[in-house]
């Protein structure tokens, strides 16, 4: 017994004696003999923390309490600083299960009895002794949509120790399976008294019932968080190895459609290997222990199927000697590779082929952006880049065409091995992919392409936050260093098999349609298609006066369709001044405003929609020859109020016409808006760095700074005053950092070196406002 458990029953004695004491003093002798108090779920199970509930379970024949009458001794275990949580049930309410009282019979499974009729115990006793049949099942499919809730891993840097995978409940529904089947639960002592720990120290530390074990109670709690969480998820590993596995084996006995397809899948067995029920199994296994070519061969089979390893399975799978390069490609060329890559490392054997995996297993890097440890981010990744397969064009149709899967796989499986060794992360990965490929003979042609791609998967990343894609320069220097189509093709199925990776949903729909804009407008670069920077009079017609002297990038991400809104758009706000249009998408609004060029404009509209409480995701300016822009703004809407509410879309659209014709100040509007407490989890240092070489017509402002409403106000303001022409801004948020980038010109020119001392001093001026 461990010194939590040891704890715990303390606790659960002393609780017990208080609980039987109020209920003599507080319950009529006469109600005492027609009832029992039980203990149920933690406090039946003796495993009481300092701020638990204590779950009671009420049993009486039938109408002995009414409403009210067991007011007195709640009170009393209140006034004593218990919580009870109590049901008043009767021994024929305990024989049945209903979706409404799963969780009841469940938690009758660990009733305990602790005073009153004795007789009546038994008799509920006698009435659980054969729980319904359905009950496992039922708590099987509970099991399975909570881990879902979880995204099925247990590697999240801030979990909930109490309901994620591999977490306290996944321990209670091994026990409750293991009850239900009438056999003996696999032993976890060792990772139960760990959460256990951590659950008693977390209620310690909060004073309350705390379960989320978040950075903060992390720093508490150990001098070493990052080693201290390590040997939490290896625990926690085991404990949903265990749970997976008895709750698969349920859900695998489904009948109907769902087990014809089970069947039809065991066809899949060879002369090797055995498939039942979606899992792989051995058909001899004293040979696979001492053939040493066998593991290759089964993960090859799961690559190339997308099949479970049965649990015993697992067990069987022991260190091998190292495959050589040409051996990992007979796995990583197969469809369901990461299937096998994932199976590879819970079973220990991906250290031993790879020792440097080590070190990446369950590894806490502590950011505000990434949501798993470093070896569930990777397998996330590689697990994405195969669900491409399901898509049939842009990602979809790349992703099928490439033909250096076993490459792009082998890179992602690499590319953040280095994390948490300090320095430069990425360049000691691209040292130590070499040291790899020279151990595993990997072709130096392969090697190099390897090295490049870890080396630089950040790059597209970076770039569709940082800089303008429609610039015809910063897309020819990017297809410079891109060198091939082959090459740009498989960073950018890099790239957003990491990005998707950092957690669920960093993918949106916006940063995936610009890296596709990124991946389009790079390939053009490198077909040599790109045009002149600015739109010149090669047209005839009011859409040629219109688009004239906007810059080539407008041309390029509008169709037909677009442009003649526009210019419709256009036309109508040489009647009544301005014209816009408000329109919803899957996950974002964009507004599209024609009017005529004026100081501030671009910031009156960001201070107007900041007002409404949208927060800008990006902005442009198209200016033509004759004194017309052309803005949009992609906006998400956090609280859904134009969605919930749709007159308030008009309302916005009414406040955009007066602001934009002077009749209403950006500035008061901002004023009205209700103030908001943020509380930010890390402190963003500001950063700006001004680039006079990247563009050849303005000046990029890089800026960096704590997220806040109406920061693009500020900022656009500020740059006005300082009479700077904002030609286009860029705008990325990632958790609570804003990463803006602009690009300005003063006088239709670059900025000096005055003017942004100027400007640089400005705008720290206002982020800090």
């Amino acid at each position: 017994m461990g010194p939590t458990v040891t704890k715990m029953r303390e606790r659960t004695n002393v609780a017990d004696k208080f609980v039987i004491e109020a209920w003599q003093n507080c319950v009529p002798a006469g109600q005492r003999d027609k009832s029992a108090v039980l203990a149920v779920g933690g406090y039946g199970r003796q495993e009481l923390f300092p701020h638990s509930d204590i779950d009671l379970l009420i049993l009486e024949e039938p109408n002995t309490f009414s409403a009210g009458e067991l007011s007195e001794f709640l009170r009393t275990l209140w006034d004593a600083g218990y919580r009870a949580s109590q049901s008043v049930h009767t021994v024929a309410d305990c024989k049945r299960i209903s979706p409404g009282n799963v969780e009841f019979s469940i938690s009758l499974l660990d009733r305990r009895y602790l005073t009153g009729s004795a007789a009546l115990s038994k008799a509920c006793d006698d009435a659980c002794r054969k729980p319904p049949s359905d009950l496992a099942l039922e708590l099987a499919r509970m099991t399975e949509r909570r881990h879902e809730r979880f995204h099925n891993t247990i590697q999240h840097l801030e979990p909930d120790i109490k309901e994620t995978c591999g977490g306290l409940r996944d321990l209670n529904v091994v026990r409750w399976f293991a009850k239900l089947a009438s056999e003996q639960p696999p032993d976890l002592t060792n990772e139960s008294e760990v959460l256990f720990a951590i659950r008693w120290a977390l209620h310690e530390h909060a004073g309350r019932d705390q379960n989320s074990l978040r950075f903060a109670e992390q720093d508490a709690l150990s001098t070493q968080p990052e080693a201290w969480m390590r040997n939490y998820f290896r625990q926690a590993r085991r404990i949903f190895a265990a749970c997976r596995a008895m709750k698969d084996r349920l859900l695998d006995r489904r009948p109907g459609l769902v087990g014809s397809f089970f069947e039809s899948r065991s066809k899949l067995s060879n002369e090797e290997f055995t498939v039942s029920r979606e899992q792989i199994l051995l058909r001899h296994p004293a040979a696979f222990q001492v053939d040493p070519d066998a593991k290759r061969r089964l993960f090859a089979f799961q690559a190339r199927h997308g099949l479970k390893l049965a649990r015993d399975m697992q067990r069987r799978i022991e260190p091998g000697a190292q495959w050589s390069w040409t051996q990992w490609k007979t796995i990583l060329e197969l469809p369901h590779a990461a299937t096998a890559l994932r199976a590879m490392a819970e079973s220990g054997f991906l250290s031993s082929q790879l020792p440097e995996w080590e070190h990446a297993d369950c590894l806490v890097v502590r950011d505000f952006y990434h949501r798993y440890t470093v070896d569930e981010h990777t397998l996330i990744a590689l697990e994405n880049l195969e669900a491409l397969s399901f898509e049939q064009v842009q990602f979809g149709a790349l992703w099928s065409n490439c033909e250096t899967k076993p490459l792009l796989r082998f890179s992602l499986l690499l590319h953040d091995i280095a994390k948490g060794m300090g320095g430069d992360h990425d360049a000691r990965a691209v040292q130590m992919a070499a040291e790899i490929g020279e151990r595993i003979s990997i072709p130096d042609g392969e090697l190099q392409i390897i090295q490049r791609l870890i080396g630089e998967h950040f790059f597209l990343s970076t770039l569709i936050t940082t800089r303008d894609l429609d610039d015809p320069d910063v897309t020819e220097q990017a297809a410079h260093r891109m060198e091939t189509k082959e090459y740009l093709g498989m960073l950018t199925l890099m790239t957003i098999a990491d990005s998707s990776a950092v957690f669920p949903g960093a993918m949106t729909t916006w940063r995936r349609s610009q890296l596709w804009h990124a991946h389009t407008a790079i390939e053009r670069a490198l077909t040599k298609e790109l045009e002149d920077d600015r739109i010149k009079d090669t047209h005839s017609g009011e859409l040629a006066d219109f688009v004239k002297g906007f810059p080539t990038r407008y041309w390029f991400r509008t169709n037909d369709q677009d442009r003649f809104r526009h210019l419709n758009l256009c036309a109508a706000a040489s009647q009544i001044g301005v014209a816009l249009d408000l329109v919803a998408r899957q996950e974002d609004w964009q507004l599209t405003v024609v009017t005529k060029d004026r100081p501030r404009l671009l910031a009156d509209l960001a201070g107007t929609l900041a007002s409404a409480g949208m927060n800008i995701l990006k902005a442009e300016a198209f200016g033509n020859t004759r004194g017309e822009v052309l803005d949009l703004f992609v906006f998400s809407d956090p609280l859904r109020s134009l969605e919930l509410n749709p007159p308030l879309v008009e309302e916005l659209k009414e406040s955009i016409r007066r602001v934009v014709l002077g009749k209403e100040s950006a500035e008061r509007l901002m004023k009205q808006r209700p103030k908001t407490t943020i509380r930010y989890r890390m402190q963003i240092d500001t950063v700006l760095r001004f680039d006079n070489e990247t563009s050849k017509v303005a000046t990029l402002l890089e800026l960096q700074a704590q997220d806040r409403p109406g920061l693009l106000y500020d900022l656009a303001r500020t740059i006005s005053r300082q009479e700077c022409e904002i030609d286009t801004v860029l705008l990325h948020t990632e958790g609570q950092r804003a990463v803006d980038v602009f690009y300005l010109r003063s006088g239709g020119q670059k900025l000096t070196a005055a003017q942004v001392d100027v400007l640089n001093a400005s705008l720290r001026e206002a982020i800090g406002g």
